[in-house]
Parts: C-alpha cells; sequence; structure tokens
C-alpha cells in the first residue's frame, strides 16, 4: 500500500532504464560543456552500476561508457544513508544522473541517442534471517540490496540503517555485502551491540515510512476481521475500533505525501 501511494516500490531495487535522448529525460548541453543529465524514473538513485549509449537506428551497437573514470555520478545523492553515524530521517535524493557529454551530445539530433542505464534505486531494506549475538561484526539478510553502495563524493561503500527491535534498536553501517542483490550476509563497521533473533527488521527507510506502514496494517487488520485494535494517533491521543479504518489510512497517506511531496 505504500508503494502503491509513492508509485513505486520504496524498497532498494537495481533496475535497468531505457531511455532516448536528447529529449525529455535526457538533457544535453548544447555546447558540448558540462556534463549530460539523465533523468531516471525511480528515486533516489544510490549508484549507477553502467550506462551503455548506441545511435538510436536498429540494430544497435552498444558502446559502454567505462567505469572508475569519473565519467558518470549520481546527481543528488541522498545525504545520512553513506556511512553516516545516523540513518536519514526525511525522503531525500534525487532522480538525476550525471555523463560525460562525451558520450551523451547532440551529435544524432534529438532523439538520436538510445541509452542503457542500470542503476541501484530505493531505500536499503531488510529482515534478518537468522538469530545473531551481541559483539557479530556480520548479519544474514533476505535482501542484501543498496547495502553495498558506494558514495560518488567520498567513495565511501556501504549504507547506514536501523536495526528495529524495540529495546534493542540500534545503528549500524554496512561496509560489505556477500552478494549485490537477494537473501545473503551484510558486513558490518563495528560489532553489534545488542543480539537480534531471526525476522527482525533492518531499514534505511525514513521513519514516517514505517509509521504509515505500521497505519496501514492496523487498517488491513480491522478490514479483515480483528475485532479492534489500538494504534497511537499522531496527537497522542488511542484509537480503537473498525470506525477509524479510514483514519488510519488517511494519516498514512498524510505522512507519505509530507515525506514525498515533490513526486506525491
Amino acid at each position: 500500500m505504500v508503494d502503491q501511494c509513492c508509485k513505486q516500490p520504496l524498497r532498494a531495487t537495481i533496475d535497468t532504464l531505457p531511455l532516448y535522448g536528447p529529449g525529455t529525460r535526457v538533457g544535453a548541453p548544447q555546447s558540448g560543456c558540462g556534463p549530460a543529465t539523465l533523468i531516471t524514473t525511480r528515486w533516489p538513485v544510490l549508484e549507477v552500476v553502467s550506462i551503455q549509449v548506441a545511435p538510436n537506428r536498429l540494430p544497435y551497437v552498444w558502446t559502454t561508457v567505462p567505469a572508475g573514470q569519473g565519467l558518470y555520478s549520481v546527481q543528488y545523492p541522498p545525504a545520512g544513508l553513506y556511512g553516516s553515524t545516523a540513518p536519514p530521517a526525511a525522503g531525500e535524493g534525487g532522480q538525476g544522473i550525471l555523463v560525460s557529454s562525451e558520450y551523451v551530445n547532440w551529435a544524432f539530433g534529438r532523439n538520436g541517442l538510445a541509452i542503457l542505464v542500470e542503476y541501484v534505486n530505493g531505500w536499503p531494506h531488510c529482515g534478518i534471517t537468522a538469530a545473531v549475538a551481541a559483539a557479530a561484526s556480520t548479519i544474514a539478510v533476505d535482501d542484501c540490496t543498496g547495502w553495498a553502495i558506494t558514495s560518488p563524493l567520498t567513495g565511501y561503500t556501504g549504507a547506514t540503517g536501523t536495526v528495529y527491535d524495540a529495546g534493542a534498536q540500534e545503528v549500524i553501517q554496512v561496509t560489505a555485502t556477500s552478494v549485490t542483490q537477494g537473501p545473503g550476509t551484510l558486513t558490518l563497521a563495528s560489532p553489534l551491540t545488542y543480539p537480534h533473533a531471526a525476522g527482525v527488521m533492518v531499514s534505511t527507510l525514513p521513519q514516517t515510512v514505517v509509521w504509515a506502514a505500521t497505519l496501514f496494517g492496523a487498517a488491513q487488520a480491522l478490514t479483515r476481521g480483528a475485532t479492534s485494535t489500538t494504534v497511537r494517533q499522531i496527537p497522542g491521543t488511542a484509537a480503537s475500533g473498525a470506525s477509524r479504518i479510514a483514519d488510519f489510512e488517511k494519516q498514512a497517506k498524510g505522512l507519505l505525501v509530507g515525506t514525498f511531496d515533490r513526486i506525491i
């Protein structure tokens, strides 16, 4: 329901996007000075995996933009995600990718280029799959996607997230993952302070998104036949009973609109 409101998955994914330009989503400087800008469909962009370009005529003959040479970069990386001491609380981050005008330019005219961009977007989010003891430096999780992102500005590798475990809640900094996406192991910058059971959530999502999901969950519990539930409202008063389903959903949508007002 949260994803539906935001019109995209918020959990980190790796996607390949075809673009055609220069045009609506591909901006290239007329003079050739400065980088071109690619506007992706999903946000925030965390890391660029690869970019390929070809003249926009069939069959495509792709040229890969070399990696590691500063020829492309995330335009507005979200603060508080790359190696921070605290995870982000706001839904910030952009949709733009900068790429050298050597590869994206007006040489073939408007929409004369086909571009394939593979990129990491969203917020790293997972669940612990096996109980882990205090002082452990690795965690087995159900999804490693996005946890090993590298900052385009500092070169720091790894995202900062929160282990949501009641009184044992703590912040972790990831330095590496065993796989790029899917189930695997997160390697931490420092050992855990507390033990955690399987099923505990680990996330970089803004806290407002977590709270919105909680409100949607309460509404679904009532809709599906629970006789009553009690969830703390934003003003601080208790709400219970099936009559509050619409209120819970309205509050959840309000939180998401407030967090992602530039999108929703």
